[in-house]
């Protein structure tokens, strides 16, 4: 059972929503960030700061960047950019950019969901960064990125949002990156008191998107109780809630910085007893069109591996692309055994498709892997056996964004 709460945050207003709401962030390596804030002074991403975001040797300390991101909200608030709801609200959120369009339903649902197993989750947290992030909650109490949870459509959930999508937006703009954001507030009880029964028939969630974000809510939930409050936010996680359906999932690619003592055709012929390859010249490259399925591109050639049998392993992490690319071919041919910290490895995200990948090759990467996307119904069974994907399994795009929404804790 899904239980979801109307909410009275503060909304961007449509004058300054184009300014105000963030990029994704987390997708920014930090000079991009640092480049970014600089020249986007009113942008929400300015509330968002983090020690890590600042070059060794200048990082202030966390304490003073608590209060400068105090103070940032401070300022943007004062601004007008924001208008109080004065109605407990749901709000229908859509994202578009390229042909793709997913839309959720923005709500609370109590942390306990989490912290119960009925939201389900399918990646580690690092310990430090939920304390850290909890920290934030605590000192600036503003939460803003919506936290991206997965559902099994149904027809009465997708009856109220068809309604809603034929009538204006409260909210209509694009982003420089594309993405078109649309928004509806839903504020009539009949209608709230539908969508509350309609999730109620949903028994469990999928985290998509927000792992530490959610896991901080239990440490800031924590500590208000530690103060002597009551029930309050902090009880409740920011969430949008996506038909499982329309979510896109791209794959993250991998690109290995040297092969070892082998050369390309060595390192191909060392394939053959678990892939069938076919090479082909680079400008006929095509990317994977099936699970099982690799495109490897190295300097002057580029080749098509499909494994021959597709595995059936009880743990559905070892029947993933990704972790039969680790087990098959950069454990045992490349010597890359730690997928998290081994400077010869990194990651591509899909959306850059062979160019990027060949471009990194062109930089001095010897070799460039396509994947095939990991899956929603993947993802989901992982979630439901309990065990974790290995890194960078999935890409999520588009993802929702900070500054739509301020709702205070």
């Amino acid at each position: 059972m899904t239980q979801i709460r109307a909410f009275q945050p503060r909304v961007v207003t449509a004058e300054h929503a184009g300014s105000v709401v963030g990029p994704a962030y987390d997708s920014m390596t930090p000079d991009e960030r640092r480049n970014f804030r600089a020249a986007n002074p009113q942008n929400y991403i300015n509330v968002m700061r983090s020690v890590d975001d600042f070059p060794a040797g200048e990082r202030p300390t966390e304490e003073q960047l608590l209060q400068e991101n105090i103070d940032q909200l401070g300022q943007l608030l004062a601004s007008g950019a924001y208008r109080q709801c004065d109605q407990d609200s749901f709000f229908i959120y859509q994202l578009s950019v390229d042909g793709h369009s997913q839309t959720g339903i923005v709500a609370e649902i109590p942390v306990g969901e989490y912290r119960n197993g009925l939201v389900r989750k399918h990646e580690e947290t690092r310990k430090e960064h939920e304390e850290r992030l909890g920290r934030y909650l605590d000192s600036v109490g503003a939460t803003s990125s919506p936290i991206c949870l997965a559902y099994e459509g149904t027809n009465v959930i997708d009856s109220v949002v068809e309604e809603f999508l034929n009538c204006k937006p409260a909210l209509d703009f694009d982003l420089p990156d594309g993405v078109q954001q649309r928004l509806w507030q839903v504020s009539d009880p009949a209608t709230l008191d539908k969508l509350v029964k309609g999730f109620a028939d949903i028994r469990y969630t999928y985290l998509t998107d927000g792992h530490h974000r959610a896991a901080s809510t239990l440490h800031h939930a924590a500590s208000r109780h530690a103060q002597g409050k009551g029930e309050g936010p902090w009880d409740y996680l920011l969430t949008v809630l996506f038909p499982a359906s329309e979510l896109r999932v791209l794959p993250f690619n991998r690109c290995v910085k040297d092969l070892g003592e082998l050369t390309p055709e060595t390192f191909l012929r060392n394939l053959e007893s678990d892939f069938t390859v076919e090479t082909m010249p680079q400008d006929q490259a095509t990317l994977p069109s099936r699970q099982g399925q690799f495109l490897m591109l190295m300097k002057g050639c580029a080749a098509t591996v499909t494994l021959r049998s597709q595995p059936q392993d009880p743990s559905p992490v070892k029947n993933l692309d990704v972790a039969i690319l680790q087990d098959r071919i950069l454990a045992p041919v490349l010597g890359i055994e730690d997928a998290r910290k081994d400077p010869r490895l990194d990651y591509v995200t899909g959306d850059s498709g062979i160019a990027g990948l060949m471009q990194r090759v062109r930089e001095g990467w010897q070799l460039s892997i396509a994947c095939y996307p990991t899956s929603m119904g993947e993802l989901m069974a992982v979630a439901d056996a309990s065990e974790v994907m290995p890194p960078k399994s999935t890409c999520f795009d588009p993802k929702p964004r900070s500054g739509l929404f301020v709702r205070m804790s």
